[in-house]
This record gives C-alpha cells, sequence and structure tokens, in this order.
C-alpha cells in the first residue's frame, strides 16, 4: 500500500513537470491500485471468517467477489485513460515530454514488475491474483508508456497519447479476464481438469469403489469443495458403504489439501452400472471435449437414495 502510494505519487509529479500526458494517465492507472489492494486486503479478511448459521460453506467466496471488483477497476481505469489520450489527439493537444517523465517510466516498470512477482507467490486465491495481475498490468502500461514518451522525446509528439491508447486497451483486456474469471468461480464453475484428474486418482485407490458416477468440484476462494456419487457393491452394509465414502474423502483430501469439504453419495453398484447419467464429467479431462458435467433430474436421484435391495 504504502510502495503504492509513494510510486503514484511520483508518476504524478513527473506527469505535470515532464509535462505528459501518458506519464498523468499512467499514474491514474497507478492510483486505482491503491483502491483494488485495499479491497483485496479487506476480502481476505472476510474470506478467513469461520462457516457459522448464516454461511455454512464459509466466505471463501469474498475473494472473487474481490475480484471482480478490481477488474471493474481496471475496466474503467483504462476506458478513462484512453479516452483522455484520444481527447488529445483529436485537438491537438500535446507536447514534447520533459526527462523526468522518461526516469518515471522506467522506475514504475521495475517496481511494479517486482511487486507483480512477490504478490503472486504469495498464497493461492482469486483476489490476490487479481491484484497481481492488476500490478502486472501496471508494468504494461509503464512499458507503453516509456515507449511513447521516448518516441515523443525523438521528435514524434503525437506518440506520448497514443501510447496512453495503447496501454488503455491492454489495461481494459486484463480487466475484462478477471471479471469473467471471477464470475465463473461466483457461479461454481467445473474446477480445472488437474484437481478432477487427481480427486479421479485418490478415488482409484480406495478399496470398495467400482467406478465414479458423478462428479463436480467447485472453487471457494483458495479452495475447493468436491460432490462425488460412486457405486459400490450392493450387498454391503450401510455401515460399510459409509466406511467407504469416508475412505474416498480421507484419501481426495491427502492428495489435494487445497480441498476443504468432500460430498460422498453412494450408490449400489447394479443402480450405478444401469444409469449411464453421471458420466459426462470425464469429458473436462479431454482437452478438446465438451467442458459439461451431466446433471441427473430430481427422479433419478429419487430412486437411487433408498433402493430396497441395499441391507441395513
Amino acid at each position: 500500500m504504502i510502495a503504492n502510494l509513494g510510486l503514484v505519487a511520483f508518476k504524478l509529479i513527473a506527469g505535470i513537470v515532464g509535462k505528459s500526458s501518458a506519464m498523468v494517465a499512467d499514474a491514474a492507472h497507478s492510483a486505482s491500485d491503491l483502491l483494488a489492494t485495499a479491497v483485496v486486503i479487506m476480502s481476505l479478511r472476510v474470506s478467513k471468517r469461520p462457516a457459522d448459521v448464516d454461511h455454512p460453506y464459509g466466505h471463501g467466496k469474498a475473494e472473487p467477489v474481490a475480484a471482480k471488483i478490481v477488474g471493474l477497476i481496471l475496466i474503467i481505469a483504462g476506458c478513462a485513460i484512453g479516452s483522455n489520450s484520444a481527447r488529445k489527439i483529436a485537438v491537438g493537444g500535446y507536447t514534447e515530454p520533459g526527462k523526468i517523465a522518461l526516469v518515471a517510466a522506467v522506475v514504475s516498470i521495475v517496481v511494479k514488475e517486482a511487486m507483480y512477482r512477490i504478490t503472486a507467490k504469495a498464497i493461492e486465491s482469486s483476489a490476490v491474483m487479481a491484484e497481481a495481475l492488476h500490478h502486472r498490468s501496471d508494468a504494461y502500461s509503464s512499458v507503453g508508456t516509456f515507449i511513447g514518451i521516448l518516441g515523443a522525446r525523438l521528435g514524434v509528439p503525437v506518440l506520448d497519447p497514443i501510447a496512453g491508447i495503447v496501454v488503455a486497451a491492454l489495461i481494459v483486456k486484463m480487466g475484462f479476464e478477471i471479471t469473467r474469471k471471477s464470475s465463473d468461480e461466483l457461479m461454481d464453475a467445473q474446477a480445472d481438469p488437474d484437481t478432477l484428474r487427481a480427486v479421479q486418482e485418490a478415488i482409484d485407490s480406495v478399496e470398495g469403489v467400482s467406478d465414479v458416477h458423478y462428479m463436480a468440484a467447485r472453487r471457494y476462494g483458495g479452495y475447493a469443495h468436491v460432490d462425488l456419487r460412486i457405486g459400490v457393491d450392493p450387498s454391503l452394509s450401510v455401515v460399510e458403504g459409509h466406511n467407504i465414502a469416508v475412505a474416498a474423502e480421507k484419501a481426495i483430501k491427502g492428495v489435494c489439501p487445497h480441498v476443504i469439504g468432500v460430498m460422498v453419495h453412494v450408490d449400489p453398484e447394479s443402480v450405478h452400472e444401469d444409469d449411464p447419467i453421471g458420466h459426462g464429467y470425464a469429458d473436462v479431462f479431454q482437452p478438446e471435449g465438451p467442458q459439461r458435467i451431466a446433471q441427473p433430474n430430481a427422479a433419478e436421484m429419487t430412486s437411487v437414495v433408498e433402493p430396497s435391495h441395499i441391507r441395513e
């Protein structure tokens, strides 16, 4: 936060003194980092709160909410920078920027790239990663600003506002990417194939599981919850089936530390094998396959909840 504040002040002064519209715009972009950082800090505090009566699944989704806010901040900042630069070109209001603006651009590139690398390695969190990408977008912004200021000082002053437009486009693009990713997490999009593959391998190692009928994993900030339907020998007792489900849960959490919740529904193998619903989840393992999960309807779910041929 302090580093961002100092960088914003330095770039703003350099832009005003050096008469560089690109640097002033870059300072405005850095100022958006301050707001984004504050949002991320607040979201992390909220997401760490334990589950309660009103939030039985915890508060992990505070992080994608914060990430969406960061993305929107980027989009707004990018549009503002682009429109200001376009206005400069339209009215011909550009001049040759001073050397201090060029120095500020170099300092910003170095500082922001360092902040990106440090933040990205901190913890696994959508909000923190969004903040890290925000730092990198600021570094890209400063690269474009540097090129524009250098070109303007070499005799082509229009390059200063042109650089501002190019940088604005990059900022808006990154903002949309962050917003899209956070929206997927908020809507419980399927987890990445690597997580599903690790879960599948863990279940395969559990004795008594004949097959996986259905699998879904959703993200909650830096964590995940997994829902399963597994097939077991129909001659097993309820207790034996329960023990297999517990073993499956432990196996999954053993190989996937970020999975903090596992819900296992046990199907008798005969019902399981005759019912093809659910096998569509395997498509997510295929790079070019459809990214969707087959969902059982209410009637089909009811038909396997209390099968009559499972022994008490």
